[in-house]
């Protein structure tokens, strides 16, 4: 059995990688969390339409991203959706782990906003040297790396 010190360092790190996730992709930290189908979810979290309706709204995101339309992930109602999704992911997944929740969700929105000016940034510079459709592909992988190690924490 794990001590409460243990769970609470299981938790600020996937919650730090599971808003990291959702400040790349705003949908990918709670989908890849209610994916896996944890007892210990909130019950809304464990049916199966809700499992199906996120994890399609993050199938959504990644195509939606790539379109030239889209508007930043800075742009306020952008950036707000990575802080309460990064927020949602993290509190989820502490309460998943026995741990306090508020400081995990605080983690979990703070990677979030930090990753999501990241994110930004790199694929900006990089897009200068690629094709911008090539650079978001790698940084979907990335998100969704980020979101499998933090849900497996």
């Amino acid at each position: 059995m794990q001590s409460a010190l243990d769970r609470t360092k299981h938790s600020v790190v996937g919650s730090l990688l599971l808003g990291a996730a959702s400040g790349l992709r705003a949908q990918l930290g709670v989908a890849t969390l209610v994916a896996r189908s944890d007892p210990s979810l909130p019950r809304i979290f464990r049916q199966p339409w809700t499992r199906r309706l996120l994890v399609a709204a993050a199938a959504g995101e990644l195509v939606v991203d790539k379109l030239p339309t889209t508007p930043s992930r800075l742009e306020p109602p952008g950036i707000a959706s990575r802080l309460v999704m990064g927020a949602l992911a993290a509190g989820l997944f502490a309460q998943t782990r026995q741990a306090p929740w508020p400081a995990a969700a605080a983690i979990g929105a703070s990677s979030a906003a930090i990753a999501a000016k990241i994110g930004h940034d790199v694929r900006a510079r990089l897009a200068q040297h690629a094709p911008d459709a090539a650079v978001a592909v790698v940084e979907d992988e990335l998100a969704l790396g980020l979101a499998a190690a933090g849900a497996s924490r």
